[in-house]
């Protein structure tokens, strides 16, 4: 109830007219009342059960029941409602009554001047009462909820006056002391302390009295039983004038603690022994010893690991413990085993291990690994869970510090062995530094190591990196090694060779191609850096452990030290003649760049295609170096000797008798170098192809890259030429082919008259120049083509392709018709006709990602002019890769047409093979001769007598109508178009003026 409702007050009165007027007066105070009125005793009982009223007010005399008899019965439905009282009488009889009855109030009807006072003073009692009727009702519930969490703890909580006596405690008192409420409540704490503890609790007392808290520990007596050990806190309780009117506090049991307090003091008298054991044996009798601190009715066994069989096998037992019942096989599905390989504790109840074994009267068994030295194993018989968790703790604690005393003596060992290990090396160690030669080293090592290793067989495989394998190079005891690589038998040493890593094999039995020599079922691998592998192998399984092969490792590391010593040495001794090859290759490229210099005067002053290829031959011929140099192409499967000297006219008809069957065109020579690969040099291990029909077309991927024979007698792929080829001293050969832009002009082969001739840096080199003869041949066709005034007419129809331009067309459903083509930002500047209105077309290019640009130039009754602009087209990269001019292009919604100019000189064939193979639908429908006029020629060459910008300036002008009177749009606009500032724009497009008019009508005079 809230103070904003009203109180459910209900009247009971025999008197109706009485009844009446109180009920108005009461209705009308400025308490807020919900006023209920009622002359039957029965209505009140029935609010009260219901829950739906507050208090009663009740008149003292009524024929059916009086108010003390009404009261008793609504104190039967509840004992604290608030139950006011009416009278007329006003004796102290009756008050006596009303009090000894437990009513709220009592009032005289005649107290008071009127019935309005009267209501009020009903109605102030009322409010009150109710008040505090609810707020004790929220006490009681408040309390009854601290009641339930204190009863719930393991903790004793009480509350006793300042001489001891108890006025609360938790059900946790009861349960320790074994007293009843009632028995509690009659005593006081030095019932329930032990008496020869009463002065120590007389102290605590007088200090908390004193208005100090206290922590101290004392025992509880029970009512039967031994003292409980107990730490109790206790705090002072102040009254109203500030004195000590009670102590609370909380009590805890210190059983559980002072039981794990004795295991570690147990358990720390059991490290001290450890710390002193100086074997296995004397490791595992104080473990089990101190069975007693972690469980006292438990039972303990230490297993310790038996690497020659993979037992468990018993090391120590508590008393009465029948050891050679509990051998464990390491991979036996039980819990001891299970610990150890798992390296995690287990603890299982005994009725659900099945193996057959008597373990006694023991409830549950514990395992816990003590590092890879075996398992502690505990029998428990407790049930308690504090103690089962106390165990467990403990005997955690037990089998840490046994792995580590048991580590400590093995890393003992390992340092004394370690120690005669070094001994050892250290006496080799002036041999080893007298050793220049790998295999002196190699003797040393397999002669030192049977003094380190526990094995009767070492081997040192040494690397031979020319022919890809391991090689014995040194042996002891009787073994036999055999060569090893990728393929072979020995898969244990080619894996520690390859992997850079010791490996182990445990047991070689399943699978024997591993093993480093027949007979071997364990083996260590050591790789020797670089140079090679060192083994130790045994004829039984698990020979090797740790200890083994952290030697294995300290061997290898004298051994690699030894051997990069003399690998140095050997270096060094190499040095002299690396750099006298060195100072040879540089005279030999020296030589190169000469000729490389008089062949490219050459190239400049060549006015022809056979003048180009007869001065390349000459000048490499006349290098001593080259015995024969010749330029060819391929034709229709057959090969076209253009340009040759030295040599080998012998030679070469041969070289055209076999045809595709020439090793230079068939094959690759070996491998080069990423950047030498990425420049399109390219050694043998991948398919070189062949070069295109003719100068005039285009090269196959094939055909693009270098091809190099190191010796002729011993390349296999050289086997049909091999006679000839040596009969005229030919030892080393070279292909290049003859590429620019994308079109292949035929290649060039060089023979040399000693094997390896053609060194890395020699073939960047003269790769280097087989792009600048390409690049002449290519200078040279233009020249003929532009002087001849004639160019061959290509046109192609085309089906539907994915191109932007034909799907633009297809989307706008129009024909655009491309009469302007220049390249825009690594795509294309295109002004195209449509007729019509542009709208459509303009709106379908607004979709289009490939298309980044449309916009009309002009628009008239005839038709509209657009700028389109697009990031990539495979039709016309298809064409202007290789060279031709793009006449005009229609791209329909159903396909399109495209016309061309290439050179008189191209093999059309060939280029429609090529163009085909990036427009699988690209159909040749047509091939004529453009004309010879000089408009035509000068329309043709165009971008033989203009640069790129200047081309792009005036093409871009004349298709925007800049030529036009009036113009139809300014220079600013198409050096918009073109991306540029527009005086660079006017600047381009005057010097582009000038260069035509100086071609079409002659240089004026200066």
């Amino acid at each position: 109830m809230t103070d904003v409702s009203p109180t459910r007050l209900i009247v009971v009165d025999d008197d109706e007219a009485y009844l009446d007027l109180l009920e108005t007066a009461l209705e009308r105070t400025d308490t807020p009342l919900d006023v209920t009125a009622t002359t039957d005793p029965a209505r009140v009982l029935d609010a009260v059960e219901a829950g739906t009223v507050d208090c009663v007010v009740s008149d003292y005399e009524m024929p059916a029941s009086s108010g003390l008899e009404l009261l008793d019965a609504v104190r039967e439905c509840d004992e604290r409602l608030p139950f006011v009282l009416l009278t007329g009488v006003g004796s102290e009889r009756v008050a006596s009554e009303a009090i000894d009855a437990d009513v709220t109030s009592y009032l005289s009807k005649h107290a008071e001047e009127s019935i309005a006072a009267l209501a009020e003073r009903v109605a102030e009692t009322a409010t009150d009462a109710v008040r505090a009727y609810y707020r004790r009702r929220a006490l009681d519930d408040h309390l009854a909820f601290v009641e339930s969490v204190l009863g719930a703890l393991d903790d004793v909580v009480y509350v006793v006056d300042t001489s001891g006596t108890p006025l609360y405690w938790s059900d946790a008192l009861r349960d320790v002391t074994g007293y009843a409420d009632d028995d509690l409540s009659h005593l006081t704490v030095y019932n329930i302390v032990p008496e020869g503890e009463h002065e120590t609790l007389t102290a605590a007392l007088d200090t908390v009295r004193g208005g100090a808290s206290v922590t101290v520990r004392l025992p509880l007596a029970p009512r039967d039983g031994d003292p409980v050990p107990f730490e109790l806190s206790a705090a002072p309780l102040y009254g109203d004038d500030g004195d000590v009117v009670g102590i609370a506090g909380i009590g805890r049991d210190l059983t559980e603690r002072e039981r794990y307090e004795r295991g570690l003091e147990g358990l720390q008298r059991t490290t001290s022994r450890l710390l002193d054991a100086d074997d296995p044996d004397a490791v595992a009798a104080a473990v089990t010893e101190a069975a007693e601190y972690v469980a006292p009715d438990a039972y303990g066994v230490v297993y310790r690991y038996d690497p020659a069989n993979a037992t468990l096998v018993p090391a120590a037992a508590t008393h009465g413990v029948e050891d050679e019942d509990f051998t464990y096989d390491v991979a036996e599905d039980a819990p001891v085993p299970r610990a150890y390989r798992s390296g995690d504790p287990e603890r299982v109840p005994t009725a659900s291990i099945d193996d057959d074994r008597d373990r006694g009267p023991v409830d549950s068994v514990a395992a816990f690994p003590i590092g890879d030295h075996g398992v502690l194993v505990f029998g428990f018989d407790e049930t308690d869970d504090d103690d089962a968790a106390r165990a467990w703790t403990l005997a955690g604690i037990l089998a840490a510090n046994a792995t580590a005393a048991l580590d400590r003596l093995d890393r003992t060992a390992a340092l004394r062995d370690r120690e005669h290990v070094l001994a050892t090396l250290h006496a080799r160690s002036a041999e080893l530094a007298r050793a220049t030669d790998p295999d002196a080293v190699a003797e040393t090592i397999v002669d030192a190591a049977g003094g380190a290793v526990n094995a009767p067989g070492f081997a040192v495989y040494r690397w031979e990196d020319a022919a890809g394998r391991l090689v014995p190079s040194a042996v002891t005891g009787d073994v036999d090694p055999r060569v090893v690589d990728a393929t072979a038998d020995g898969w244990l040493v080619w894996e520690a060779f390859v992997e850079g890593e010791t490996t182990v094999a445990a047991d070689l039995a399943d699978d024997p191609s591993r093993a480093p020599w027949p007979g071997a079922r364990s083996a260590v691998a050591a790789p020797l850096g670089e140079h090679g592998v060192f083994v130790a192998a045994s004829p039984t399984p698990d020979a090797f452990d740790d200890r083994d092969v952290e030697f294995v490792d300290l061997i290898v590391t004298y051994a690699t030290s030894s051997l990069e010593r003399a690998a140095r040495e050997a270096r060094l001794r190499e040095t002299e003649d690396e750099l006298r090859e060195r100072n040879a290759e540089l005279q030999r490229l020296n030589r190169l760049n000469r000729v490389i210099r008089d062949i490219t005067g050459a190239l400049v002053d060549a006015e022809s295609r056979g003048g180009v290829t007869h001065a390349v031959c000459e000048n490499l011929a006349a290098d001593d170096r080259y015995a024969l140099a010749w330029i060819g192409r391929r034709e229709g499967g057959e090969t076209h000797v253009e340009a040759w000297a030295g040599a080998g006219e012998s030679f070469l008809d041969h070289v055209v008798e076999l045809g595709t069957e020439h090793p230079l065109a068939a094959t690759r020579a070996r491998d080069d170098t990423e950047a030498r690969a990425s420049a399109g040099v390219e050694g043998r291990g991948s398919a070189a192809g062949t070069e295109s029909g003719s100068v005039g077309g285009t090269g196959s991927q094939r055909g693009d890259r270098v091809t190099v024979v190191d010796d002729v007698l011993r390349d296999p792929a050289f086997a049909g030429l091999r006679d000839e080829a040596m009969r005229r001293g030919f030892r080393s050969a070279i292909r290049l082919p003859l590429r620019h832009r994308d079109r292949c002009h035929g290649f060039l082969e060089l023979y040399a008259r000693v094997p390896g001739a053609f060194g890395s840096e020699e073939r960047d080199v003269l790769a280097e120049l087989a792009a600048h003869i390409a690049d002449a041949l290519g200078a040279v066709e233009r020249t003929e083509t532009l002087l001849s005034g004639r160019s061959l007419e290509l046109r192609f129809s085309l089906a539907a392709t994915d191109d932007p331009l034909f799907a633009l067309a297809e989307r706008a459903g129009r024909a655009i018709d491309v009469t302007s083509i220049a390249p825009h930002d690594g795509g294309w500047l295109l002004h195209a006709a449509v007729a019509g209105e542009p709208t459509q077309l303009v709106e379908a290019a607004s979709g289009r990602v490939a298309v980044t640009d449309a916009e009309v130039v002009r628009a008239d009754e005839d038709g509209s002019m657009l700028a389109v602009v697009v990031s990539d087209s495979p039709v016309l990269s298809a064409f202007a890769d290789r060279d031709a001019t793009i006449r005009h292009l229609r791209a329909t919604p159903t396909g399109g047409t495209i016309t061309v100019a290439v050179s008189p000189a191209t093999d059309v064939r060939a280029f429609a093979d090529a163009i085909r193979e990036r427009l699988p639908s690209a159909d040749l429908s047509r091939r004529a001769p453009a004309g010879d006029t000089a408009a035509n020629a000068l329309r043709h060459d165009l971008s033989e007598i203009l640069t790129d910008k200047q081309f792009q300036a005036l093409r871009t002008a004349y298709a925007r109508g800049y030529f036009e009177w009036p113009r139809e749009t300014t220079g600013e606009v198409v050096a918009d178009d073109l991306g540029v500032a527009g005086p660079t724009f006017h600047q381009h497009l005057r010097k582009a003026l000038g260069r035509l008019l100086d071609d079409a009508l002659g240089t004026p005079p200066r």
